[in-house]
């Protein structure tokens, strides 16, 4: 059973109401990819004894959910499935990685579902994380741009604003990268700013972006800068991309040292260099856990090579089998020796 979205959440018993809802030089990243699981926020005592609480949910809720808006219809199909054999009354909410930070502080979910790793404020005592996959970032650009290929020295430099026009990139095709004389208009979505990961693949911080960035605030946003500015550089997930031009506009996707953001063998060697991680989280103190939201998270771990295809998610058990690091069931670093 499920419920939906941000602060409107609708309920439902599965066992009475059928279910029918919607839906330079490179150098390796690992070291601002991710945070150390060992660094444990230190929290009072009062906030360590205090037990889940659902807030605004009904009494007889069995499970609370809070899912980043790509986990979120992704695992909507399996989490109703699971309700339903079950018998359990679940509430998910769609939101972001701040939310579900924010209902983990306050102890009001079981499971928090991430677009990012843990940053060091998140990894709360009693928490665990659980990595589902990682998805890569494409960069765009606007869809009359010919520019096909660029390297990801070349990408920081746009970023960083060290490379100010498209012809100062001396990429390989025929015909000139849009007007020569026209210049780059780096667009970032700088969410997240407390974790590692995601953007900070391209620039580390924020203080290293250009002058001239123009930040936006939602993916919309960042879809419309891109279909509409002959200038602009963006980035998104493939599958936010997809969906948001739909209802937006085209653009187009740019090669990474060669490499297609929608080649996944070449984001698991690490020849394609920029990549969100996705991960839920559940509790492990005797107090907080509960065996249904553990057995919950398993069951989704399963049967995550069920999730649709169009979300371009790369399973965890990909990435273990291709030597990436893991610290239980979370990831935690790139491969010791990338391609």
């Amino acid at each position: 059973m499920i419920i939906k979205r941000s602060l409107i959440i609708f309920f439902f018993i599965v066992f009475l109401i059928p279910i029918d809802l919607m839906a330079e030089s490179d150098v390796t990243q690992s070291d601002i990819a991710f945070s150390d699981p060992s660094q444990i926020e230190a929290m009072p005592e009062q906030w360590q004894e205090k037990p889940i609480f659902y807030k605004n949910l009904p009494a007889d809720t069995d499970l609370a959910i809070t899912l980043d808006q790509q986990l979120y219809p992704a695992l909507v199909p399996l989490i109703k499935e699971y309700a339903k054999k079950h018998h359990l009354r679940i509430a998910v909410s769609e939101g972001t990685c701040g939310i579900s930070a924010g209902a983990l502080m306050d102890k009001n979910v079981d499971i928090g579902g991430f677009c990012c790793p843990a940053g060091e404020t998140d990894r709360l005592p009693g928490l665990k994380y659980h990595t589902l996959a990682i998805a890569a970032i494409a960069l765009l650009v606007h869809p009359d741009n010919n520019t096909i290929n660029i390297s990801s020295a070349q990408a920081r430099n746009i970023f960083s604003g060290n490379i100010g026009n498209w012809d100062e990139l001396n990429t390989a095709e025929k015909t000139p990268p849009v007007n020569p004389s026209l210049s780059v208009q780096p667009v970032a979505r700088l969410h997240c700013k407390t974790r590692p990961g995601h953007w900070r693949l391209i620039l580390e911080n924020e203080d290293e972006f250009s002058a001239t960035l123009d930040e936006v605030a939602t993916i919309p946003d960042m879809i419309t800068h891109v279909s509409r500015d002959r200038q602009v550089i963006g980035y998104e997930t493939l599958w936010m991309t997809r969906l948001y031009e739909k209802q937006i506009g085209r653009v187009g996707l740019l090669n990474i040292n060669d490499h297609s953001p929608e080649d996944n063998q070449a984001i698991i060697n690490g020849q394609y260099p920029f990549y969100r991680t996705f991960n839920l989280s559940s509790w492990t103190s005797p107090h907080l856990q509960k065996q249904t939201a553990k057995d919950l998270v398993q069951y989704i771990q399963n049967n995550f090579s069920r999730v649709d295809a169009k979300y371009a998610f790369i399973p965890a058990a990909q990435l273990k089998k291709s030597g990436w690091l893991f610290s239980g069931d979370e990831l935690t670093g790139e491969p010791q020796a990338k391609k």
